[in-house]
């Protein structure tokens, strides 16, 4: 961990110097970044254009990998370091804890909307407030373990449980699947979501991402990209 630790005076000083509060520095953009990209793909959502959607949360996924790599290559504070984690599970909550239940509701938007409450409605509302809440958990639990490690100036190998930004990946996967099999997407999405939520909040391990899987990331997500524009043409 690259850490200075600033004296109150230092501390005060440069508090001073800011017209406004937060840190706006090139190591915490990427993820102001894929919170951006979750309201804009909240947008296409319930503006019925899925597949852009769908690109949005790829590109959260995205930051959210970049984001530490290029934290790590700069030099921060306690208080920078604080903020960078803190912020970083705020902006995850945003990007894969509501905007997949918000493009849930859009792609579901059909049966959902009929202004009846009916078993189904239920059962979605249902899968979507636990998938919300074990993401939630799932999160605040990684800050508090987190912030234990970095005590003991540790390093974390595992991560328990599914991380929330899979989802990000999940999605355009089960979605291209859904397309190739001319299955409903819609049918299929509450209980993906539901498959989800419970592997948030098991203990599995799970090997840590380092740059190796960020070559496997992009390998795989590059294709279905590519895959969900052409679905966009054919579609028209």
């Amino acid at each position: 961990m690259n850490e200075i630790d600033l004296s109150p005076e230092e501390t005060e000083k440069s508090k001073k110097k800011k017209p406004f509060i937060g840190y706006y520095k090139i190591w915490v953009m990427l993820t102001y970044l894929s919170v951006v990209s979750a309201i804009v793909g909240m947008f296409f959502a319930l503006n019925g254009n899925i597949v852009l959607s769908i690109i949005c949360l790829m590109t959260c996924g995205l930051c959210d990998m970049l984001d530490g790599p290029a934290a790590r290559r700069k030099k921060r504070n306690a208080r920078e370091l604080n903020y960078g984690l803190q912020i970083d599970s705020l902006a995850d909550m945003v990007s894969f804890g509501v905007f997949p239940v918000v493009l849930g509701y859009a792609v579901g938007y059909d049966y959902l909307s009929q202004g009846t409450i009916s078993v189904i409605l239920v059962v979605c509302i249902i899968i979507a407030a636990f998938y919300v809440l074990a993401a939630l958990i799932r999160l605040a639990y990684f800050n508090v373990v987190e912030m234990e490690i970095q005590t003991r100036k540790g390093k974390r190998k595992f991560y328990e449980g599914l991380p929330v930004t899979s989802i990000s990946m999940l999605v355009p996967l089960v979605y291209s699947v859904c397309i190739l099999s001319n299955v409903s997407f819609a049918t299929v999405y509450p209980t993906m979501l539901l498959v989800t939520a419970v592997a948030f909040l098991s203990k599995i391990k799970i090997p840590k991402i380092r740059g190796r899987y960020l070559v496997i990331f992009l390998l795989i997500g590059i294709p279905l990209a590519v895959f969900l524009v052409w679905s966009i043409g054919v579609g028209t």
